[in-house]
């Protein structure tokens, strides 16, 4: 796993350590940051990645708010800057295809209102590619078609890019919330029904600005967060919104700070239900409390709630220090299959006063849920509450 911070500094790290212990410490097996080289990064850490077609990670990429994107190598020990492209402007995030036939362009969400399309084999910016009307925060490429790339902006919109296209031309499709039936005719419809125009300047997905952007793994749909405290699940086929309904929960508040906050999508078959997940890191500028929620994908269903421990309630956790810098602020999640120990589901997050936890599923191996812990506490209250009586019987002389 690669990590970056914004001190800022990139760590690597080998997850094969931990074995099946629980209270372990991981140390990263190298790192690079300002002060080690010359050509590292000199503002924070923005987004990272691992190049896709390694058959072992040996190249990632960064951005960073030094307005650059850095290829680098990793070596034993070391983590070694090869390439930088300079981009004049900050970076919110970036995303490379893993298709087979990727083009090798790396898209980069920016502070600019294009999204810049970065060219490996020449090392050059090819072009950008206009539409949106502010900073765009996410960028994803479609899972099952090389040239399509999604992204998410500032400025209410989620678009769909066709990147052999040229100019205005390249910007395909839009979303938009109040679409439930798509470009689709409806069976029902009337014969002089006309479905939207695919490409609209004038749709919205959110009704504040969407701060990320993801396909499920077989493209099937889209996933999108925005500032309206609404994470909204699409179908890609159609650009319709499904209307799944995530409930009350949710919380992805309007903050000053610009920055890609996107839902991580589990793929089908590696969780014990055998459906697609979705876990939603919940942030409040002034009252993070280090939640994770899980739900259904297809249905909106709550499964569970991840809370980091230790952490006082309310207001209280953050007096006298920025929330930014507290363990309940949540920047990041990602996840790997069949961890370490074979527990299933792993997954880590990245929080504001720099620490990275990990979490592994263990109910297939019989750890009780929340649900069943507080079932379990409740019982064990009730057997003190008859012990005790029982024991005034026996005691209390006749």
């Amino acid at each position: 796993m690669v990590s970056g911070g914004a001190d800022p500094s990139v760590h690597l790290w080998d997850l094969e350590t931990r074995g099946a212990e629980l209270d372990h410490i991981h140390r990263p097996i190298a790192s690079i940051h300002k002060g080690s080289h010359d050509d590292a990064h000199t503002h924070a850490i923005t987004s990272v990645s691992i190049y896709p077609f390694d058959p072992t990670p040996s190249t990632i990429l960064t951005t960073g708010h030094d307005g650059s994107l850095k290829l680098s190598a990793l070596e034993p020990g070391a983590i070694m800057p090869m390439h930088t492209f300079r981009l004049d402007c900050t970076p919110y995030s970036h995303s490379m295809s893993s298709h087979p036939g990727s083009t090798l362009l790396i898209a980069v969400g920016t502070s600019e209102k294009a999204v810049r399309l970065l060219d490996l084999r020449s090392g050059l910016c090819t072009h950008g590619l206009p539409g949106h009307s502010s900073a765009v925060l996410s960028v994803a490429w479609a899972p099952h078609r090389p040239h399509i790339l999604a992204s998410a902006s500032a400025d209410n919109r989620v678009i769909l890019f066709d990147v052999r296209r040229g100019g205005h031309n390249s910007a395909i499709a839009t979303l938009d919330m109040d679409d439930a039936v798509g470009l689709v005719h409806p069976q029902s419809a009337p014969a002089s029904y006309q479905s939207r125009a695919a490409y609209s300047p004038h749709a919205r997905a959110h009704n504040g600005a969407v701060t990320g952007v993801r396909w499920t793994s077989t493209g099937t749909h889209l996933v999108t967060a925005g500032q309206d405290a609404r994470i909204r699940v699409w179908d890609a086929s159609t650009g319709a919104n499904t209307l799944v309904h995530f409930g009350p929960r949710v919380r992805n508040g309007v903050s000053s700070h610009l920055a890609e906050r996107a839902p991580l999508i589990v793929p089908r078959g590696l969780t014990a239900a055998g459906q697609e997940t979705l876990l939603w890191p919940n942030f409040n500028e002034h009252d993070d409390r280090g939640e994770i929620f899980m739900f259904e994908l297809r249905e909106g269903t709550f499964i569970k709630r991840l809370k980091v421990p230790g952490l006082m309630a309310g207001r209280q956790q953050i007096r006298g220090r920025s929330n930014a810098l507290s363990a309940a602020r949540i920047n990041s999640l990602v996840w790997r299959g069949n961890g370490s120990s074979g527990e299933g589901l792993e997954m880590f997050s990245a929080h504001g006063d720099g620490t990275i936890r990990a979490w592994v599923s263990r109910e297939p191996e019989g750890e009780p849920d929340e649900a069943e812990e507080a079932e379990q506490a409740d019982r064990k209250r009730k057997r003190d509450v008859l012990d005790e009586i029982y024991q005034g019987f026996i005691t209390t002389p006749v």
